[in-house]
């Protein structure tokens, strides 16, 4: 199943060189990579901070370089809880960024990446119910899925110059 999961990731991040952003697709692979197929969630995550740092990157144009190497150690250093906490400021910081900017610049292309995004999550609130209580791998994909093709479609209409 883990490979089927995998190949899904696989088919966004070949639509993300039409509609999205092909940066965040492809270090979304490799988080998806470790989790799936490792046990080194640490670097799963440290990757989806990178993936995170990409997408800000796009609305914003902030500079990704210096942050990518700042947050790649991470992985090594910090506990998982605390990447968790890092990823989810980001994420959110991420969010309200694009919520922002969807209020000034209103279209259906950006209320879809706000829909991924809201997808995406509610698949990181299954994970962390899984953290604490019983993991519900289904549930996630469930919700992971599609916010990754809502993204692949739409990141596009996101760019800092947009």
């Amino acid at each position: 199943m883990d490979i089927i999961r995998f190949l899904w990731i696989f088919f966004c991040f070949l639509l993300s060189f039409r509609y999205g952003m092909p940066l965040a697709a492809f270090l979304t692979l490799f988080a998806d990579g470790f989790l799936l197929f490792t046990d080194f969630y640490a670097a799963g995550i440290s990757f989806f901070l990178l993936v995170q740092l990409a997408y800000l990157y796009n609305l914003k144009g902030v500079s990704f370089f210096w942050r990518a190497l700042f947050f790649l150690p991470l992985g090594v250093f910090l506990p998982l809880t605390v990447l968790g906490g890092l990823y989810a400021f980001l994420f959110l910081l991420h969010f309200f960024l694009a919520l922002q900017k969807e209020k000034a610049q209103p279209s259906l292309s950006r209320k879809l990446y706000l829909l991924g995004l809201v997808l995406f999550i509610c698949c990181d609130m299954a994970v962390v119910w899984g953290y604490f209580f019983t993991p519900v791998p289904h549930l996630v994909w469930l919700f992971y899925a599609p916010s990754q093709l809502l993204l692949a479609l739409t990141a596009k209409s996101f760019t800092a110059k947009a």
